[in-house]
């Protein structure tokens, strides 16, 4: 059994606002996102990992997929939202943190040659010495990938080969690799990571292609409970989805990670939000957050990163005060819950 992690979101695309029925990201002035000063508070408020967010671009025109509720037509990402990079920011944060760990959330993995990400996936993990989580995903916004000069159609086999390329370029001495979209031979690749054999890669999604990825693939799943009317155990069939992947590959999921993300609020217990039936998830006051947080320990999970709802005043300062508090309220607590299932204990 696993003790249970808290990892929180950066503020390097903005911060997350939700609603009864839905959420999306609100802009953050680049100014006042202040990520090092963010990352170095959370390293002392007991956080587990800071996970990064990554978007090349996005586009001025609102299409279907960018709406998170059609009566609304609110979009996921404002129309100009205000981004720093992914990886660029976290080799600074590695410069001024010393325990914490630094994840993406998700890397995108099409949008680049592997072998650029190979290479600054295992720089970050050098400069950081050994606090790299690789997370990956496969991409949603087709404008992106056009933009790119990508096909958008190709993105799952795409992925399939990155995650593939990014294992043998820092497990292998001379890399090699012969596949649909990248081939390589008679190349270096150092130094390599770390991390031995490698930095863990966790795939971010919450379908059953990519739970099927995870498994044959990766070393940890990392499904997304943001929406404000998620509920623990409502990815429990995408579980099984890696059980019988993991069996027909002959794969052992005793070093398998399970890891969440959850939109969180922390509140008073009379705070008119958490009058609401059914209650926004890990919304309300510290109790209410940590039964939550239990059930999710039950359900697998022995990392939960947070992304802190600023709906107050959808600012970085607020996303600041949010980051103290659940570390002051919350994550001792939490600390004592134990993660169910065959899983292996996500590193502290």
């Amino acid at each position: 059994m696993a003790a249970m992690q808290i990892g929180t979101y950066m503020d390097t695309h903005g911060v997350i606002v939700r609603s009864e029925t839905e959420f999306w990201v609100e802009n953050v002035a680049p100014e006042t996102m202040r990520p090092l000063e963010l990352a170095r508070l959370a390293e002392r408020c007991g956080y587990h990992s800071l996970w990064f967010p990554d978007h090349v671009t996005l586009p001025l025109e609102t299409t279907p997929v960018h709406i998170v509720n059609p009566e609304s037509g609110k979009r996921h990402y404002v129309e100009r939202p205000q981004m720093l990079d992914a990886l660029t920011t976290m080799a600074a944060v590695a410069a001024v943190t010393e325990r914490i760990r630094l994840a993406t959330s998700v890397l995108i993995a099409p949008y680049r040659p592997p072998l650029h990400d190979a290479r600054q996936f295992a720089t970050v993990d050098h400069l950081s010495n050994g606090r790299l989580i690789a997370g990956v995903g496969a991409g949603w916004a087709k404008e992106e990938f056009e933009a790119l000069g990508l096909d958008y159609a190709q993105r799952g086999a795409m992925t399939d080969e990155c995650i593939q390329v990014y294992r043998t370029a820092w497990t292998e001495d001379t890399p090699r690799f012969e596949g649909e979209f990248y081939r390589f031979a008679n190349i270096t690749m150092d130094p390599k990571p770390v991390q031995q054999p490698h930095p863990p890669i966790v795939f971010g999604g919450v379908s059953r292609a990519g739970a099927r990825r995870a498994a044959r693939l990766c070393d940890g799943f990392y499904p997304l409970f943001i929406h404000p009317r998620a509920r623990p155990h409502d990815l429990d069939h995408l579980h099984d989805e890696i059980r019988r992947e993991a069996e027909r590959v002959d794969r052992d999921l005793s070093d398998f990670l399970m890891i969440g993300v959850v939109g969180a609020r922390l509140t008073s217990a009379d705070d008119p939000s958490v009058q609401r039936m059914p209650r926004p998830i890990c919304e309300g006051s510290a109790e209410m957050i940590l039964a939550d947080l239990e059930e999710f320990a039950e359900a697998g999970y022995s990392l939960m990163v947070v992304e802190h709802d600023c709906r107050d005043t959808k600012s970085a300062a607020e996303l600041f005060e949010r980051v103290e508090a659940f570390g002051e309220e919350i994550i001792p607590t939490a600390a004592g819950f134990k993660a169910g299932g065959e899983w292996r204990p996500v590193p502290a």
